[in-house]
């Protein structure tokens, strides 16, 4: 693999930018030691973030870029696989907030788990003329016929936690595939694990196949930390889909633990966090206390974290309303005209119940956390001057 085939990431990772240099450095080796074991296929690469280089139309300073300003309204649709949950709820307010600072006028719909409505919404977007279609989740192959009559429409479209395989002549600069630097997020928390059991474990592992988002958590835990943390061993390995997880995932360990009569079990890792709510479940029930390290965050998480914070000891995670905030501004910047890049990852953090007050002094929401971790609740990221002076117009 060539050196440039990493690009450098641009904003501060978690907590201080020495550590964020470390960790960086960290994850291009654990990506490059993932290629070598996996007999270095080239097709394998993975880019975070790469900046789609295009001349924007010229607009004077200060001045405020056409279609903002004027009559038109501005509309704009936010399509999501499923709605329901505290992350998915936060999501949908980020966007609504941060577009009605600008009089964007917002329609959420809301698949409820169905693939075909999903892709239906996409194109009724489409042809109701919106001026941008941002995506939350779905599947590529269902949704990838739906999003080209979009670009081809010249509708830019902001996506979050997928892609698309989009030939480069189809509206270049109008498709944004943004993660929560799933990369960065398995390498906090597994690194978090590592840390706190100084190198040597024996660990249940959690592995969720064939979902973009953990499959790339997953590909940091196979192909850097296994084979750089040798102490680390894996007693088993826990994949049960995405249906019911969260009671699937309590019975399986539960299981375990009954099994486990000498204590040999030393941590438990969760790739997404409906795993880690039943394996807390299950460690609590067992009366054991073996510290669970996992990926994403909800307010009953938070819940459960400040109630046995010996247990549930860290957590990386994005703030979803940060997600929304930064889709609006990117489908503001593609309707005015400007080029978007064709790969974004958000800033995580490391949320560690050493860091958080306990619950008898006091219960955290997920909004709470701005107070502990910065860029949690608000960012500056690709927010312009002109989006102030359009915001003060409303």
């Amino acid at each position: 693999m060539k050196e440039n085939d990493f690009i450098t990431y641009r904003s501060d990772v978690f907590k201080g930018g020495n550590m964020k240099k470390i960790m960086t450095v960290l994850l291009a080796v654990f990506l490059l030691l993932g290629l070598v074991a996996c007999g270095g296929k080239a097709e394998e690469k993975v880019v975070i973030e790469k900046a789609v280089e295009a001349a924007p139309a010229p607009v004077a300073p200060g001045a405020i870029p056409a279609p903002f300003g004027g009559e038109k309204k501005i509309k704009i649709a936010l399509v999501k696989e499923w709605g329901t949950g505290t992350h998915m709820t936060m999501h949908i307010n980020g966007v609504k907030n941060e577009a009605a600072k600008y009089g964007i006028e917002v329609n959420v719909i809301d698949a409820n788990n169905d693939l075909q409505a999903m892709a239906e919404g996409i194109e009724n977007a489409v042809t109701q003329g919106v001026d941008a279609i941002l995506t939350s989740h779905g599947k590529s192959d269902a949704l990838q016929a739906s999003i080209d009559k979009a670009l081809r429409a010249g509708i830019p479209v902001i996506v979050f936690d997928n892609d698309f395989n989009v030939p480069s002549d189809v509206a270049p600069g109008m498709l944004v595939a943004m993660d929560q630097y799933d990369l960065m997020m398995g390498l906090l928390s597994q690194m978090s694990l590592v840390t706190y059991l100084n190198g040597s474990a024996d660990v249940i592992y959690n592995r969720l196949a064939n979902i973009p988002p953990t499959d790339k958590r997953h590909r940091i835990w196979e192909g850097g930390i296994l084979p750089t943390y040798t102490g680390i061993n894996v007693l088993e390995t826990i994949d049960l889909g995405t249906s019911g997880v969260m009671a699937k995932s309590q019975t399986a360990l539960e299981a375990i633990l009954d099994a486990d009569k000498d204590n040999n079990i030393d941590a438990v890792y969760a790739v997404w966090d409906e795993y880690a709510k039943g394996f807390y479940n299950a460690i609590i029930s067992s009366g054991k206390t073996i510290p669970l390290f996992s990926v994403d965050m909800s307010d009953q998480d938070l819940a459960m974290m400040q109630t046995h914070p010996e247990i549930w000891i860290s957590s990386s995670a994005v703030d979803p309303t940060v997600i929304g905030i930064v889709q609006v501004r990117l489908a503001m910047l593609a309707i005015s005209g400007q080029a978007l890049p064709r790969y974004y990852s958000l800033t995580p953090v490391l949320v560690e119940a050493s860091d958080l007050p306990t619950i008898e002094e006091r219960p955290l929401s997920m909004a709470d956390l701005s107070e502990f971790y910065a860029g949690w609740g608000s960012t500056q990221e690709f927010l312009e001057d002109w989006m102030a002076d359009l915001a003060a117009m409303q």
